[in-house]
């Protein structure tokens, strides 16, 4: 759902838009994967995954976390108005794993290009924890 915002309006310490991906199912990481054209075997084939990879199963791919991150941002502003996206993985987001996206207004400063809002970003599971962090840097005008 798109919920644009008044930008003007925007303070420190405002929370954007929280985005939730729902139950990550095989089905999503297998289009995914058609998508970007990104089939390694650890995110599309759980024999892979579980024996040659050692992992539990297979696993979502890490910019398919910061697309949601990203989402915080494109779905409350212009594209125009995103300057930059900055992510940092934590954990690996596992299948099933439903996610939870929230962004926060840490800081706004004055640059070259105008006025920036710093928006720190998190995605987290229902158990709370981390698996992506980050900040999108958003021009306010």
């Amino acid at each position: 759902m798109i919920e644009k915002i008044d930008l003007s309006a925007l303070n420190v310490g405002d929370t954007l838009p929280t985005v939730n991906t729902g139950p990550i199912s095989r089905h999503t990481i297998g289009l995914y994967a058609a998508g970007s054209a990104d089939f390694n075997p650890i995110h599309t084939d759980s024999d892979f995954a579980k024996d040659k990879a050692g992992l539990p199963d297979v696993i979502v791919h890490g910019m398919f976390v910061m697309s949601y991150l990203a989402k915080i941002a494109t779905n409350t502003v212009t594209p125009e108005a995103i300057k930059r996206i900055q992510t940092q993985f934590r954990a690996m987001t596992n299948v099933k794993d439903d996610l939870t996206c929230k962004g926060v207004v840490e800081k706004i400063e004055q640059t070259e290009q105008g006025k920036i809002a710093v928006v720190n970003v998190s995605a987290y599971r229902d158990d709370g924890s981390v698996v992506a962090t980050g900040e999108i840097d958003i021009l306010l005008s």
